[in-house]
């Protein structure tokens, strides 16, 4: 059995951990990993699903709860926020020395495995893109003993052993709600169409099998109400279609290594 280790994923907004990978890190979690979730914003500008579940002044305070509570359902309490704004973590970024929170959360953590936004966003959003670019950076920099850390100097450079992206093919996001509709009950993913998910399965180097946290793994997604209009997909999957659809996820490695997230 694999030693406990320290796990890092770093993310865009609350709601981003249920669709990359939250059935991994409920494993890990549940060997007893330490997970630590990096968050860039709050989400304040993203859609409300209801009236009566937040305003547009309050959601960025109820995304937060609900991300935690999303988080907790998945088996950890790590949440940190770097506070950028929603929809400009590109250009805030480097006022608000986000490099430099990154590498100090890695210096300090020493993660034996790492999980983010690959270049594509998943579906291209600007922030999703701009925090793979930091997070990709803060691995190098965490590394390089010539970057210092304007604050925490004492913390020695470390490299991230395996870094993982999570895929989201067009082709399944196409089977996905075809399933769906088939099934009686159509939905959508806040509106994207498959053509926008521009991965292909040839890029997939890892597949793990999460059907044994899945009911974790709906709870946490479940927990992200002011996201999920009644007709989102990931709302209505459930049962056979559930597991068929998020009983498995799918990463590519950075490094271009065999394995799988599961083996730091």
């Amino acid at each position: 059995m694999n030693k406990a280790k320290n796990v890092l994923a770093i993310f865009a907004h609350p709601d981003d951990e249920v669709i990359c990978g939250p059935g991994t890190l409920a494993l890990c979690a549940e060997r007893g990993d330490q997970v630590t979730l990096v968050c860039a914003t709050r989400g304040e500008f993203g859609p409300i699903a209801s009236e009566t579940l937040a305003t547009r002044e309050t959601l960025g305070e109820v995304r937060e709860r609900e991300l935690r509570q999303s988080c907790a359902a998945l088996g950890f309490a790590n949440v940190e926020l770097l506070g950028l704004p929603d929809s400009g973590v590109a250009w805030a970024a480097y006022e608000q020395h986000t490099l430099q929170k990154l590498v100090h959360v890695i210096r300090r953590d020493r993660p034996a495995m790492l999980i983010s936004f690959g270049a594509d966003g998943i579906y291209g959003h600007p922030d999703h893109v701009a925090m793979s670019e930091l997070a990709c950076e803060a691995r190098r920099a965490a590394a390089d003993p010539n970057f210092a850390l304007s604050e925490v100097s004492e913390l020695s450079p470390y490299q991230i052993p395996r870094h993982f992206f999570p895929v989201w093919t067009g082709r399944y996001v196409r089977q996905l709600l075809a399933a769906l509709a088939e099934a009686g009950t159509p939905g959508q993913l806040w509106a994207l169409k498959p053509e926008q998910f521009p991965a292909l399965e040839s890029v997939i180097t890892a597949e793990v099998d999460v059907t044994s946290v899945l009911p974790k793994k709906l709870k946490a997604i479940r927990c992200h109400r002011t996201q999920l209009a009644r007709d989102n997909a990931l709302a209505l999957l459930e049962g056979k279609l559930a597991e068929r659809f998020l009983g498995r996820e799918f990463f590519h490695c950075a490094d271009k290594l065999g394995g799988t997230p599961l083996e730091h």
